[in-house]
Order: structure tokens, then C-alpha cells, then sequence
């Protein structure tokens, strides 16, 4: 138990030097730590990345788990938005003489009613008979 505690006062030893270190001594611990020449970037950066390096080193790092589930997440493309400019999924709600009309953005235009119409304002004309400003009528303009 001693040594536990031991490591953590040498750790905490460690991270609180950093916070007075210079930056010429900021660059010199990266190249002890990284084993490469340090990036060029200002105090906060290196204080922060040194003392995750400084932990890492003692405790270990991102399990190879979440590693290839971040890695996953990261090459997983961004939803595009459709030419509404609305991302997909994306529900509209509005109750409408006593009825709740739900319109769903798709990646080819809005759908109501199994309908598929090319704006936000055709669904919201499907469903009043009127003209409307179809972010208006849904009330997210």
C-alpha cells in the first residue's frame, strides 16, 4: 500500500512541476516523454498533454477497446443534411385543429402521411391546404 501511495505523490509531484515550467522546458520534457521533437504551440497545450503523458506512462492508456470503438466513431460518416437543409430523422411536430401532425425530415424531402414532399412548406401546405412558411408553421423559424 505504501508503494501506491508513493507513485501517486510522485505523480502529483511530477504535474505540479509542470505548472511552472518554461517553455523551453515544457519542450524539452516532451522530447523526454514523446520521444520526438514537440509541436509548435504555447504553455497551456504542452502542461496539458504532458500531464496526460505523465499518467498515461504510469497507469496506461486507452484500452485497445475503446481505442477501435473511437476509431469506428471517428470513420463514420457525418449525417448530410437534405435540401432543406435539415439533417435526417429530424422530427417536426405540431398540433393542427385538435390533430398532432408529425412530419419526419428524409434525406430526399419531409414526409407526412407516407408523402413524400420536396420542402418543409409543401408538407405543411399538405397539411393545412394554405400556404405557409413551413419552418414557421412548425415554429422553428
Amino acid at each position: 500500500m505504501a508503494k501506491a501511495t508513493q507513485i501517486k505523490n510522485n505523480i502529483r509531484v511530477e504535474l505540479a512541476r509542470l505548472q511552472v515550467m518554461e517553455l523551453d522546458e515544457l519542450r524539452t520534457k516532451w522530447r523526454e516523454l514523446y520521444g520526438k521533437e514537440p509541436p509548435d504551440c504555447g504553455k497551456v497545450f504542452f502542461r496539458r498533454q504532458l500531464a496526460f503523458r505523465i499518467q498515461e506512462l504510469q497507469y496506461g492508456g486507452i484500452s485497445e477497446s475503446a481505442q477501435t470503438a473511437l476509431t469506428e466513431i471517428g470513420n463514420t460518416p457525418k449525417p448530410r443534411k437534405n435540401a432543406g437543409g435539415i439533417l435526417p430523422g429530424t422530427r417536426f411536430e405540431r398540433n393542427w385543429k385538435g390533430k398532432v401532425c408529425v412530419v419526419v425530415a428524409t434525406a430526399d424531402g419531409f414526409e407526412y402521411n407516407g408523402q413524400t414532399y420536396k420542402s418543409l412548406s409543401g408538407a405543411a401546405f399538405a397539411i393545412t391546404g394554405t400556404q405557409w412558411n413551413g419552418k414557421k408553421f412548425f415554429g422553428v423559424k
